[in-house]
């Protein structure tokens, strides 16, 4: 079998470029048959991938290299058809798809696990979550609106954020942002409906449906979602002081926050979130938009895992 390659050159601050060419190194060593593309700017990924599953209606293996944004314009690009699998070698600076589904993050580790999936054919089924409000797609990690998905905005559209990346200190930025919008961002009332159950917070500070535990390069914001069962964890941080906020991003490495009396979860397949201010959202990262958002089950995808 052939395998189908879509690179990210730029992720990982232009790292990826050099962790291919030692791929490609490896899968020439081992005379493994492959067709390689290129993602030059954002969206290629998901136009790329659509093109390559159009070119045969024979199962093929469409392996992703690249950070979370790749995966997800990639699964964006594949999710409506049936005969694609999709691996994955994690070669960015979060890299929670990976996590999610027990890839290792060393891409050596990740190379090898993917060529022994493709050549025994070990596949499994991963939710593909629907989002629709000023934007819509897919999704494969989370959903974000509010103080999370404020930060992102603010560290994407930051100068220092490619500079800092390129001196491993990439994490600081997110530290600055989070401490300074920490005492600026004002949490408000949200409306949230769960399979036709409606709650209602008055002091939300964000909202989070997740498909597996990780986002954020590896906080635990949802311990014991699963991404193969149909169903989506919600994560809500309500009626938080601010001091006590900045304690739960340090325990939410490791999952403690879901003790605090201000943090709600539940389950379920139909989501919708809104609320009497624009929230910024966010997909696995992404920037979506604001306003509000209904969140399903799609359907499952073929993934080597």
């Amino acid at each position: 079998m052939v395998l189908y390659f879509i690179v990210n050159p730029s992720a990982k601050n232009e790292k990826c470029k050099e962790i291919w060419k030692k791929i490609e190194r490896a899968l020439q060593h081992h005379h493994i048959r492959y067709h390689v593309v290129f993602t030059q700017k954002q969206g290629d990924g998901m136009k790329l991938a659509q093109q390559i599953a159009e070119q045969t209606y024979e199962p093929l293996i469409l392996i992703a290299v690249g950070g979370d944004g790749t995966i997800h314009e990639v699964m964006n690009g594949v999710e409506m058809y049936d005969h694609v699998t999709v691996g994955y070698i994690p070669a960015g600076t979060g890299n929670d798809f990976a996590r999610g589904i027990n890839i290792p993050i060393a891409w050596r580790k990740a190379l090898s696990q993917m060529l022994l999936r493709a050549k025994d054919m070990y596949v499994e089924l991963y939710d593909i979550g629907t989002f629709k409000g000023v934007k819509q797609g897919v999704f494969v990690n989370s959903v974000g609106c509010g103080f999370d998905a404020h930060i992102s905005r603010k560290v994407n559209h930051s100068r220092w954020k490619h500079l800092l990346n390129r001196l491993y200190l990439g994490k600081f930025v997110y530290v600055f942002y989070l401490l300074k919008e920490l005492f600026i961002y004002k949490p408000t009332v949200v409306q949230l409906t769960v399979d036709e159950k409606q709650y209602t917070f008055s002091n939300a500070w964000l909202v989070t449906v997740a498909n597996h535990p990780y986002y954020g390069g590896g906080m635990k914001i949802a311990p014991f979602a699963l991404s193969n069962d149909q169903c989506f964890d919600i994560v809500v941080v309500d009626n938080i002081s601010r001091l006590k906020l900045l304690a739960l991003f340090v325990t939410v490495f490791w999952g403690g926050h879901i003790r605090m009396k201000e943090v709600h979860t539940f389950q379920g397949k139909y989501i919708h979130i809104c609320s009497n201010t624009s929230l910024p959202l966010h997909a696995d990262g992404e920037q979506i938009g604001e306003g509000e958002i209904t969140i399903s089950v799609n359907k499952q995808i073929r993934v080597l895992k």
